[in-house]
């Protein structure tokens, strides 16, 4: 069973969005080498976020083999938005809808 263990923000104002959720969740930033995005730490798990035109908050969960998940997804009617991502040091990520179009991702350590 997948739990969890991962949470994407998209925001179109990365400033404004750390403040807030410094300052209401008492999450710390850490922004990526590069200056292309970051994570905050929640205590228990990190929390990405980057720059998106539509804000969101996206819930990863778990998977031992991505690319056997993404395949289930596919075949259960679902969809793969983009590629499959390797982020060094965060692991690989695919963002999915199901047939309704909700968001959510897979994650791969």
């Amino acid at each position: 069973m997948s739990t969890p263990d991962f949470i994407e923000i998209g925001t179109s104002d990365t400033a404004s969005t750390t403040a807030f959720f410094e300052a209401v969740m008492g999450w710390t930033w850490e922004e990526m080498p590069g200056g292309r995005g970051g994570h905050f730490t929640d205590g228990t798990r990190k929390v990405g976020m980057h720059q998106e035109g539509t804000p969101c908050m996206v819930p990863y969960l778990s998977v031992e083999n991505i690319e056997v998940a993404v395949a289930k997804v596919k075949s259960a009617g679902g969809a793969l938005m983009g590629e499959i991502a390797d982020a060094p040091g965060y692991g690989r990520f695919a963002t999915c809808t199901d047939p309704q179009g909700v968001r959510f991702g897979l994650h791969q350590e």
